[in-house]
């Protein structure tokens, strides 16, 4: 065989291994996929203190190390945004997951802001820190046609390209915030 078509053999053949690999990282990876709910007039109608109106999640294989996880390798990368009231822009972040039962935990991502501190501790949108340093924590348990992702510890989230803030929080202990059903969407919508 001449060397070209060798050449040519070597890169399909590299190209494949590649493609088999993220395969099967994928395969590997507990309800990989993408997310989304957006709540309709009529159920924030309903749930006059639900200020979320639209959530999206995407779940991937890890890009951390296992090693950076301890007891609790990181197995899953969930990037978590939530729209709330008229604002355009969403709030993040970038979860670190692990699974426990029979789904996935997440910890939040940490914000680098130094601002001052709120003198409250309510959920909301904020101008200042709940919690200074505190990442938050969620879970993500699969359901048919989807995912539930349920708050555990308080999620502090910047505004998108923002580190700075505002920050909207998320509280285990505000039923009309703490959970969100999801349904499965084309990974498409999370692009």
């Amino acid at each position: 065989m001449s060397a070209i078509i060798m050449k040519g053999l070597r890169r399909a053949a590299a190209a494949a291994i590649c493609l088999a690999a993220a395969t099967q990282a994928r395969a590997e990876t507990p309800l990989a996929g993408c997310y989304e709910r957006v709540y309709d007039e009529a159920h924030l109608g309903a749930h006059r203190r639900q200020s979320v109106r639209h959530v999206r999640l995407k779940i991937a294989p890890t890009s951390v190390s296992p090693s950076e996880g301890g007891d609790k390798p990181p197995i899953a990368d969930a990037p978590l945004q939530i729209w709330v009231g008229k604002r355009k822009t969403s709030f993040d972040s970038f979860g670190v997951c692990w699974t426990e039962a029979d789904g996935l935990v997440c910890n939040g991502s940490d914000s680098a802001a130094e601002t001052r501190v709120c003198k409250t501790k309510t959920p909301g949108v904020r101008d200042c820190r709940i919690e200074s340093a505190h990442s938050g924590r969620f879970r993500i348990a699969p359901r048919p046609q989807g995912a539930l992702v349920t708050v555990l510890e308080t999620l502090e989230l910047p505004q998108t390209g923002s580190d700075a803030g505002p920050f909207l929080y998320l509280s285990p202990s505000d039923p009309e915030s703490r959970d969100f059903l999801l349904q499965i969407m084309p990974e498409k919508a999370c692009e």
